[in-house]
């Protein structure tokens, strides 16, 4: 069906936040200026997908020791090992997004436009399941605490859940308008999920079936997006429209920080092996990197023009690995190579 309504630029937003040098108490936030440290420039490498208009979103590390992304407009699976070697795997139906490895080692994915969870084989054997909705849109997906795999659903406003056998069950998001986007399990082994639409940070507990208390984001229009559990068992998220990097402390309050380019649209965040955490600037065509302890922005990485990087994840072989997508010429996914400056 190939219907993807968010890509291209959106108009920037307005930008509140709070007064720095406050301390934050539970549920509220503190937004912290762009401290850039030096840092030494990584070597680069890329791998030219043989469609030129693929459009690769996500990637995750997974079987055979390669990392496995969504082809959107390609109807397809990739495998890149660590060598390089690329394997295309054409899908029914198509339009694959989110992607995750299952507790069978299976590659799970969404499909947006067919309103569809997919389960692919490291083989290439692929089974599609349903979803019953008005318009669910599934877009994030990972692997719960609980052995099912979870996503989100942009358009309906739910979160799911599947298990390996294909059964499905929704639960609605509290907030109106929530546009849940991307999901991740929390140190507390609770589901936590942005809710792009409802400027907020959602949390699911998967044994009482409940939704917990949402955490806001102080900034207006900050759309939250890509999340994750990082390293120092804090949950780290991006503000597409905000322009910031956050963390969830262990209070339950958002402390933001800012990024020193405006319009560069955030997207993934992924944990380097330098102790960073590396994220996607899809219209600066850029990546960037925080350290975690300090707040500290390290020198972003230019990317050849017209790049619009997305999915970034870690490698088996510790290196980190990108999606770039380009309208006007060739699609490529991108490594970082070590060794990374500390």
């Amino acid at each position: 069906m190939n219907f993807r309504p968010l890509a291209g630029t959106i108009a920037a937003l307005a930008i509140a936040g709070c007064a720095q040098g406050t301390l934050p108490s539970p549920g509220a936030g503190v937004s912290v200026p762009s401290i850039t440290e030096r840092t030494t420039a990584p070597k680069l490498n890329f791998f030219d997908l043989q469609s030129g208009g693929s459009w690769p979103d996500f990637i995750v590390a997974g079987p055979q020791h390669a990392m496995w992304f969504t082809e959107f407009y390609l109807d397809a699976i990739g495998r890149i090992s660590m060598d390089g070697h690329l394997t295309i795997f054409t899908i029914p139906n198509g339009d694959p997004e989110g992607i995750a490895i299952g507790p069978d080692h299976n590659i799970w994915y969404t499909a947006p436009g067919w309103d569809q969870i997919g389960r692919m084989t490291p083989a290439g054997k692929t089974t599609v399941f349903k979803i019953a909705g008005s318009n669910p849109s599934p877009r994030g997906i990972t692997l719960g605490p609980d052995g099912n795999m979870w996503y989100t659903e942009f358009y309906d406003g739910y979160i799911g859940r599947i298990t390996p056998k294909g059964a499905i069950t929704r639960f609605a998001v509290p907030e109106y308008e929530s546009s849940p986007w991307a999901i991740t399990t929390g140190p507390d082994g609770d589901l936590w999920f942005t809710e792009s639409g409802a400027d907020k940070i959602g949390r699911f507990n998967p044994t009482t079936q409940a939704f917990e208390s949402s955490i806001s984001v102080p900034t207006q229009d900050a759309t939250p997006w890509g999340i994750l559990l990082a390293p120092d068992k804090h949950v780290w998220f991006t503000e597409r429209t905000g322009d910031k990097i956050a963390e969830v402390t262990s209070l339950r309050s958002v402390k933001e920080f800012a990024i020193a380019q405006s319009g560069s649209y955030p997207e993934a965040l992924a944990p380097g092996s330098d102790g960073k955490l590396w994220f996607t600037q899809s219209q600066a065509g850029t990546l960037g990197r925080i350290d975690p302890k300090t707040g500290k922005f390290g020198a972003t990485v230019t990317l050849p023009a017209n790049s619009i990087p997305n999915g970034i994840a870690a490698g088996p072989n510790k290196n980190l690995w990108f999606c770039v997508d380009a309208y006007d010429q060739t699609n490529q996914i991108g490594e970082v190579a070590t060794p990374l400056s500390p």
